[in-house]
């Protein structure tokens, strides 16, 4: 993987050094081979002055002998800031345009080599000679050019070199360029490449569930790195949730069948007394066996009930019909039937609303078992002595109950997880042997009326039940 990786960097390289390879011979070609319309104004690209200083002679005209240049000439030259002289067979000034005062009027055939071949030789000028006939004579001429737009420089070189070079010296230099791109390119993908291979082989140990593997954010992948262990931190903590979730799971599934399991025996324990014929029961046994089997009967239904309706809540398939109804009205009625109970007729509730009608639009029958839940939880997981105060408090947004009691109080784990599917508390005693759901359910009703549910709780101080439910389904209630 790594070579392949390495390999992705190389070819682009290579790619490129052959296009820069190409482009700087094209563009050398192009600058070297001059330009082929030597009318062009010197301000253009690729101005050709020897070949403008050749075609220059059309300019040049002879009166009486003597030579001159024509007006448009002139006016040519004092564009290009150019001066010219124009020597006799001799080397002598027959004319001459703008020349500089350090310019010779006479050259000797050394001089005039010697000023055509290095620039600046006059006052800042590189020179151009070339000749014009008249007759069977030929006079010689000079333009100079200032150095700021163009200047010479003497290359020597062997041409049985050049063609050697030609041959196989660009070979040359396109292997040791291919080498040298190798070589960089090697070392600069090694350097890309290792931390992508480390995120590679990380990300293939959090597909096989290794998440203590933890990279340092630095380099050019820091941001990677980061997530890399962001991720590895959700997905531990994922499956250590995941974990204690099958671990309530199961021992949900075994208390269940161990609360399933006492009323089917006591059910099947007097259904095998009514049914043995040699077994004399009087009226009023049969009668208490016949209760006893409802109920117990009922009971299992109920742990049923709370299977179906938490797997509809869970898939949000609970049907409710909501409907305008008074709140305070639906939750004194549940502490009456929870006083008329004769197994809590002895607690000691108190209903605190702020006042006697609060409209809502709810769903009367879920609403009421969410809040029997939470009211019958407050009374049956205290002791017998506990205060139990329900309140109901209309604000401007939102309509406010508060289920608050004075008994033992909830660890703080525990309140993080009283809402939990499958979790049942420690301090479940026996009066109440549950389905472990019933807290659950109460909170995705509520949820599915748009309410909010909150619980603080103190060990040996008791716990307070906070719910806001929105005045109206459109907007969310403020905390």
């Amino acid at each position: 993987m790594k070579w392949k990786m390495t390999g992705l960097f190389l070819v682009p390289l290579l790619l490129m050094t052959v296009a820069f390879t190409a482009i700087n011979l094209t563009a050398a070609f192009y600058f070297l081979s001059g330009e082929e319309n030597p009318e062009k104004e010197a301000s253009e690209s690729f101005f050709s002055y020897t070949e403008y200083t050749v075609a220059f002679a059309r300019f040049i005209t002879f009166v009486k002998g003597k030579p001159s240049i024509t007006k448009e000439g002139q006016a040519q030259l004092i564009q290009r800031k150019a001066w010219i002289q124009i020597l006799d067979q001799n080397g002598n000034e027959a004319y001459s345009l703008r020349r500089p005062e350090s310019a010779p009027v006479r050259y000797t055939p050394g001089e005039l080599v010697h000023y055509y071949k290095y620039s600046g030789a006059i006052e800042d000028s590189t020179l151009f000679v070339s000749w014009v006939s008249k007759g069977d004579e030929k006079w010689t001429y000079i333009i100079g050019y200032p150095m700021s737009y163009i200047a010479k420089y003497m290359v020597e070189f062997n041409p049985l070199r050049i063609m050697t070079f030609w041959k196989e010296g660009i070979l040359t230099v396109l292997g040791l360029t291919f080498l040298m791109v190798l070589t960089i390119g090697y070392f600069f993908g090694r350097k890309l490449t290792k931390p992508l291979v480390e995120i590679i082989n990380g990300i293939k140990l959090l597909a096989q569930g290794r998440y203590m593997v933890k990279y340092q954010p630095e380099g050019l992948y820091k941001d990677v790195y980061q997530s890399l262990n962001q991720l590895a931190d959700a997905l531990q903590a994922s499956a250590v949730q995941r974990a204690r979730t099958e671990k309530m799971r199961d021992e949900w599934v075994t208390n269940l069948s161990h609360d399933i399991k006492t009323p089917l025996s006591s059910i099947q324990g007097y259904g095998e007394i009514l049914a043995d014929l040699e077994y004399e029961i009087v009226a009023d046994e049969r009668r208490k066996y016949a209760e006893i089997i409802v109920g117990k009967t009922r009971y299992i239904e109920s742990l049923l009930d709370d299977l179906r309706l938490t797997y509809q809540l869970k898939n949000h398939l609970l049907p409710l019909d909501k409907k305008e109804s008074n709140i305070v009205e639906m939750l004194r009625q549940i502490i009456i039937d929870l006083l008329n109970d004769p197994q809590y007729g002895s607690c000691k509730v108190e209903f605190i609303p702020e006042c006697e009608q609060v409209f809502l639009v709810f769903d009367q029958g879920f609403l009421t078992r969410a809040f029997t839940n939470l009211i019958y939880n407050a009374v049956i997981h205290n002791p017998p002595n506990t205060q139990v105060q329900i309140q109901v408090m209309e604000r401007e947004k939102a309509v406010e109950i508060i289920v608050e009691d004075n008994g033992r109080g909830i660890e703080e784990e525990e309140v993080k997880r009283l809402f939990t599917r499958y979790y049942r508390g420690t301090n479940t005693n026996e009066r109440h042997q549950g389905s472990g759901l019933g807290m659950a359910i109460a909170k995705q009703i509520i949820e599915a009326h748009q309410g909010i549910i909150e619980v603080k709780s103190r060990i040996g101080e008791g716990t307070c039940i906070r719910i806001l439910f929105p005045k109206t389904e459109k907007e969310p209630p403020e905390r």
